[in-house]
Parts: structure tokens; sequence; C-alpha cells
């Protein structure tokens, strides 16, 4: 505890106490730049799996900017608070109001500075512990009482020696590492991203059919009537499949979005692309080695629009493979946060978005929910809304390949009217903070399992109007009878095994079997195709439907012979989660599941763990038969081993 004597006090008392507005400013850029220390030093293992060290400064570099913004607005606010007081209390309390101006003034982001702490060390000693919003708000409000009552307990003209000996320095080197962080960001290809779409080009191909592409993001197959769900969940994706193939067996090669939408885009598994976390993306070759840049190549206007920013080439770092490009961003306050740290170039959509500066994400996500609680934050319709005014825009003699990444029926589980309540005639979970703290073990509070899943399906069926209201414009408008169109999704959604939404080890079929509906320039009629596929045939199979020789780098295979009625060659479809493994390492944690025509083996690399299903008769895979089919088993294990060994081979991802 700081102690004063009697002469100090005394000689304190005769000194005029002055704000000092430039030291007020330095405290409070110390106070606030220290959280990010705290952040940086939590969160350095787990970007370094995805990112260099030089890549990781830079989005450093960026939130020490943002940081160094908010503590000037910050101190704005101080001094005009002070000013507003002095003229309204008499002159004789100017010092107390002085004295107020300093304890409240750092005192705010102490608290700031105590949350980033208190969150590092949650996450340390107690993981698992996830307070709901009373328990944050409470929590935030014990932080700040106890950060601005210890100031008050330090006279003002201590606190500012406090702040000339010890947080001048410390700002002053903030401040220092932002303007070379701010250099740094003035260099060549980094910029804020903003939505563009460049102007068509004469084509020689102008003859050959448009491809849309339409992903649904977690939209599991389970769930889905199409699939012979109980509930009615997919009407016009029934209506779509009257004259398209239907494929009963496809697989995501992840059972998240970053490296599943990766694996669509580039054709390759993630063990290809390296490609493993939600913030990862793929390496410099990989980037260039797409759907995209491959139509493009062949006289395509390229475009692509997103509502979830993982699935964006921005992210995907594939942003020049594409004549346009659109974000739809969030309606609520992380739609302005997402759109202004998008920077191309850096990784920090989401470094600012899901790793650093957690505590700022906090405060947003709960003044979101008291906000904005009521409506569900990534809605499908903009997607769409998009695709037809560039359609309708851009009247280009040339083909074109539109992808569309639309969010629901992905959580929060809360669908708009008139599909809210549909399943489930409550008022469970029909609010967005009944999801704050519900994760992958955890069911919301006052939930059942089957509550959540009817909640889950009321958002596949307001998905399922959106996307049919996109195709029944494509049919309309005379594009849908003369384009290749692919409905399907990038993962599913988990409701069984005691395992909710998606992401973590499990590999079983509510994660990733998902739909795959394709329709061909005519097809009047419909057809289901029994034969197991995979994400990364999408890519092979659309240049073959266009006649385009397929790239030696994809690693699936055309899926045209499947909709002619011929068998597929012999092949082991792959799909894993990878999240634990470093990308620049070979693979050795995580699990992979290796799939043939009726079997699904899963591995679970390091916990020496495994795992064997007949996925289509045991649809929930309740009957695990690795004792029981031990040859299949071994089988299966030797083949996914053969496999590893070969991805390990270096070069382990190329430069």
């Amino acid at each position: 505890m700081l102690t004063e004597s009697p002469e100090k006090i005394e000689s304190e008392k005769e000194i005029p106490l002055a704000l000092r507005p430039a030291l007020a400013l330095t405290g409070i850029i110390a106070i606030i730049c220290l959280s990010l220390e705290v952040e940086v030093l939590e969160k350095i293992d787990g970007l370094s799996l995805y990112m260099r060290y030089r890549e990781i400064a830079l989005d450093v570099g960026v939130a020490l900017i943002i940081l160094l913004g908010f503590s000037v607005v910050w101190w704005v606010l101080m001094l005009l608070g002070v000013k507003l007081a002095s003229l309204v209390f008499p002159s004789s309390r100017k010092q107390s109001i002085t004295a107020l101006g300093w304890h409240l003034g750092l005192g705010i982001p102490f608290s700031y500075l105590l949350l980033d702490i208190f969150g590092a060390v949650r996450l340390e000693l107690i993981p698992h512990w996830h307070p709901a919003l009373r328990g944050w708000i409470f929590l935030s409000l014990l932080f700040l009482g106890s950060a601005i009552g210890g100031l008050c307990a330090i006279s003002a003209a201590r606190l500012q020696e406090f702040c000339q000996t010890r947080l001048a320095p410390i700002a002053w080197a903030h401040l220092f590492l932002g303007f070379v962080a701010f250099l740094f960001l003035c260099r060549p290809g980094v910029y804020l991203f903003r939505d563009y779409a460049h102007p068509g080009r004469p084509s020689i191909t102008a003859d050959l059919p448009d491809v849309y592409l339409i992903t649904i993001d977690a939209a599991r197959a389970d769930d889905l009537s199409l699939y012979g769900y109980w509930r009615p969940t997919t009407p016009n994706l029934e209506r779509f499949a009257q004259k398209a193939y239907t494929f009963d067996y496809f697989f995501a090669n992840s059972n998240f979005t970053t490296p599943a939408t990766t694996s669509i885009e580039t054709g390759q598994l993630p063990w290809t692309h390296r490609v493993f976390q939600a913030g990862s993306f793929p390496r410099v070759q990989s980037q260039h080695e797409t759907l995209a840049s491959v139509l493009r190549q062949h006289g395509y206007y390229t475009a692509m629009i997103s509502s979830n920013y993982l699935a964006s080439p921005v992210h995907h770092r594939t942003i020049e493979s594409y004549d346009a490009v659109g974000f739809s961003a969030p309606i609520d306050a992380s739609g302005p946060w997402l759109r202004f740290t998008n920077l191309v170039g850096a990784n920090t959509q989401y470094t600012l978005f899901a790793s650093l500066l957690q505590s700022l994400a906090g405060i947003r996500f709960y003044l979101d929910s008291l906000v904005w609680g009521n409506d569900y934050p990534y809605p499908a319709e903009p997607v769409f809304d998009r695709a037809r005014s560039l359609l309708e825009r851009h009247d280009i003699a040339q083909p074109r390949f539109v992808w569309t990444h639309v969010f629901p029926p992905h959580d929060p589980y809360v669908a708009p009217a008139p599909f809210r309540t549909h399943f489930l005639a409550s008022n469970k979970l029909t609010h967005v903070y009944d999801y704050l703290g519900f994760h992958a073990t955890t069911l919301p509070h006052g939930a059942t399992m089957s509550d959540l899943q009817a909640r889950y399906d009321e958002m596949v069926l307001y998905a399922d109007s959106a996307v049919g209201g996109y195709l029944d414009w494509l049919d309309r408008t005379g594009r849908l009878d003369r384009s290749i169109v692919i409905v399907t999704a990038d993962h599913g959604e988990s409701f069984e095994h005691d395992w909710m939404m998606h992401t973590g080890p499990y590999l079983f079929n509510g994660l990733v079997h998902i739909p795959l509906l394709i329709h061909v320039p005519g097809q009047k009629q419909s057809a289901r195709v029994s034969q197991a596929a995979q994400q990364v045939d999408l890519l092979p199979t659309v240049l073959d439907l266009l006649g385009i020789p397929e790239p030696d780098w994809t690693d699936g295979v055309s899926l045209k012979p499947a909709l002619d009625g011929k068998e597929l060659p012999n092949r082991f479809i792959y799909t894993m989660n990878l999240e634990r493994n470093r990308v620049f390492d070979p693979v050795s944690k995580g699990t992979v599941a290796i799939i043939d025509n009726e079997y699904k083996y899963i591995d679970y690399l390091d916990a020496k763990k495994e795992s064997l299903y007949r996925y289509r008769n045991d649809q929930y895979e309740q009957n695990d038969l690795v004792d029981s089919e031990r040859g299949v088993a071994a089988a299966l294990r030797a083949a996914l081993l053969d496999k590893l060994r070969e991805v390990n081979q270096p070069p382990i991802w190329k430069p």
C-alpha cells in the first residue's frame, strides 16, 4: 500500500493540482496497451500454429493502433468531463473535480486490464467455465468498482507521479511501436477491403454455361427432409431436387468452415492446402490453385459473396482469383468491426475478432445481445440480394461463376419470423443472449437437446426459404436452365454423442455428412446418387462438365461419371480435424476418418483411440465395430497410415 507522510500531504495541499492532459494521456495509453501484452502472451502459442511470427507481429501492430485510438477517445472524454464538471460546480471544488477526473480516467482503463488478466487466468485454471451474461456483467462491475476504488485510495498527486515515472515510458514505447506498425501497414499489398465488382471483359468462351455454387453454413444432411428427416425442413430444396442429382453420401473434408471451404475452393484436402485452424489460410502456392482461378483463365467472370468471413476469399487470401468479391457483414455492432478490421494482406479480420482484443470483443458481444438480441445477426437475404444485383448490373458477354455462402443455419439458432417457433412453440432459445456461453458440451440454460435441435431445424427451414428464393429467381430469369447449379454445405452440426455445434475432435455423420445437389444445363428429371463423394470432388466435377482439363494439384475426382450412371473409381474419402497441429509441421495430432463405400474408420491420432462404423446402415453411428470387425479396421488403419506417411513427406508445405 502506498503511504504518505504528513509533510508530503501538507505539501500537496499547498500546490494546486493540475490535470496535465499529456500526462493523463500517457497513463491511459500505458494501461490500455498493457492489456494487449496480456492477450499476446495468452494467444501466442495458438497463433503460432498457423502464422509466422512476422505475420503475428503485423496483426498485433494493427491491434495496437486500434487501442491507441481508443486511448485517445477515452482521454478526450475524460477532459470534456472534467471541463463540464468545472463549469457546473463552484471553483472551490476544482481540486476535487480534477482528482476525480484522474481516478475515473485511469480507473476505467485499469478495469479493462483487470478483465483481460482475469480472462487469461480463467482460461488457464478453469477453461470449461463460461459465465453467462449476468455473470459477465457482475464481473465487469466488480472489476470496475475494484479498479476505481483502489485508485481512489491513492491521492491524485501520487497518481500523477506514478504516471510520470512508471507509465509514461511504457506509453512512449507503445507509441513508437504503433508508428512502426503504421509504416508496415503502408507497404504495397496491405489495404482495407471494400466490396468490389470489376467490369467484365470480352471472352471467346461466352457459350459456356454459368456456374452457381451455393454453400449453406452448418447444414447437416440428417436434419434435411430432402434426406428423409421427419420434420419438413427443406421444401424448396426438395422442389429443386426434382431437376437435379442428389448425392446421398456426400462428406465434408473437415468439420468447420475454414478448412472445409478451402477444400471446396482448391479441390485439395486439408493436409494438402494446410488450413487446419479457424484463423489459418492457404499458403502462397495454394492461393493460386483454385476453381475460380482456373475458370477465370478460361474466360469466366468470377464472383464470391459471403456472410461468413471465414469462407471469404479475403480470409483465404485467394482474392486475386475473383473479378468481384462481397462481404455481407452482420447487422449488429460486429458488422462495422468486421468491415473496418478487414485488411487484405493481413489476418486481422480473424485475429481482432476472435483472438486478440478479447475484452473489447466481449463488451461488443454483450452490447449486441442487448440491443439486437431479437434479430439473427447474419441474415441470408443480403447475400442473395447482392448476387442478383451483381448479375443484373453486370450484363457481360462472359460466362459467370458466382459463389454465394450464407451463414444460416449456423448458431445462434434465432430464426426470423415466420420461422421462429415453427417447430417449438415456446419462448425458449428465442433471444441471441440465450446462446452466450453455449459450447460443445454445455446446453444453454434451461434447454434440452430436443429444444435446441428444434430451434436449429427452424434455422434450416429459414435457410431453405432464402436459398429457394434465389433458385426461383434463377429459374424465372432463364438462368437456371442454362447453368450448372450446385447446392451444398461447408460442414454439418452435432446433436448426438454428447457433442453440440461443430469443430472439435469428432467426425461423426452429423458433423460431416452434408447435402449435395447438382443441376446441369437443361436438366428436367431427378436422380439419386448412392456412391460416396467428398468436397474436393467439386472442382474437378465442374471443370469436367465444362470440358476444361483437370489440374494436377487437385485431390478429388470428377463426379460426372456418377451423373451419367457409371461407377466412380475405387478410392478413399477423407475427412479430418487437425486443429492441434502446426501447419508448418508434419501431421501428428487430431482426428482423421477414412471412408470407403461401406465403412468409416476414425483414428484419434494422438489419443490412441479408434472407431469403425457402417455409416450407411448406422446413421447416428451407435454401433462401434472396431472390435467385431478387426480385419476391416486393420486394413483401413493401414491405408490411413500409409496416406499420412505420404502427406508428411518433405516439403510439408509449398513456400
